[in-house]
């Protein structure tokens, strides 16, 4: 299912390994949208996340934060913070050590 939203400000995308490289072009393609001020990109096969953030001058790093499994995120679009393995827990990952 497609969710569409006008103007959203996150936008998250799950990164598999058998499309990689579509989903990074798809990402990148994504930071040209005007109200999207992060984007994060979680791993389907390991608890870890990219978090692209857009910065106060227009730019967008080249390179994503790295989060891992213990690592807090925060997602500052929308007010929300997690421990990453949290985000996991209802998935078949969350008894790796990961």
């Amino acid at each position: 299912m497609n969710l569409m939203v006008s103007d959203p400000i996150l936008l998250i995308e799950i990164l598999s390994p058998s499309d990689e490289i579509e989903t990074w072009a798809n990402i990148w393609a994504y930071t040209t949208i005007p109200s999207v001020v992060e984007i994060l990109v979680v791993s389907s096969t390991k608890i870890e996340a990219e978090l692209l953030r857009h910065r106060d001058d227009g730019s967008w790093p080249e390179i994503p934060e790295r989060i891992g499994a213990g690592d807090d995120m925060k997602l500052a679009s929308i007010d929300f913070s997690i421990v990453l393995r949290a985000f996991y827990r209802t998935t078949a990952l969350a008894g790796s050590a990961a």
